[in-house]
């Protein structure tokens, strides 16, 4: 198996509504029945000669979380880990392209939306992203 790009984006474009679509980044929000909501963002690159996706998804504002909590709350992920980009907080997670089947990449993005949002509920407190 060596899924690509252009599977990846097709199997998005198929069964999300996207909310960015360019070449290289696909993003889509992630919605729970309760009406909270979470923007996954996926950039393809490439590392060591290997194509790479990652997942990034905003979680709190850099005022709204403490960075020695995360730093706890980090060690118990069970997907993901927290990093700062400027001012805000996100969960982010690597995977290699050619290793993932489309079931896999549904997880991940179930995954890393409710890593997301558990930590914004506990962090932020209100669904901001």
């Amino acid at each position: 198996m060596s899924t690509t790009w252009p599977e990846v984006q097709k199997h998005m474009r198929d069964s999300y509504k996207l909310a960015d679509d360019t070449p290289d980044m696909i993003s889509m929000i992630w919605t729970y029945e309760e009406g909270r909501q979470q923007k996954i963002l996926i950039r393809r690159y490439r590392a060591a000669d290997r194509e790479m996706l990652e997942f990034k998804s905003a979680f709190a504002h850099r005022s709204d979380a403490e960075p020695e909590a995360l730093l706890r709350d980090n060690a118990s992920l069970p997907i993901a880990t927290v990093a700062l980009s400027g001012d805000v907080y996100l969960v982010v997670y690597n995977a290699l392209l050619g290793n993932l089947a489309m079931p896999d990449l549904n997880f991940l993005l179930s995954r890393i939306a409710a890593v997301a949002d558990r930590l914004e509920e506990k962090h932020a407190g209100e669904d901001q992203f």
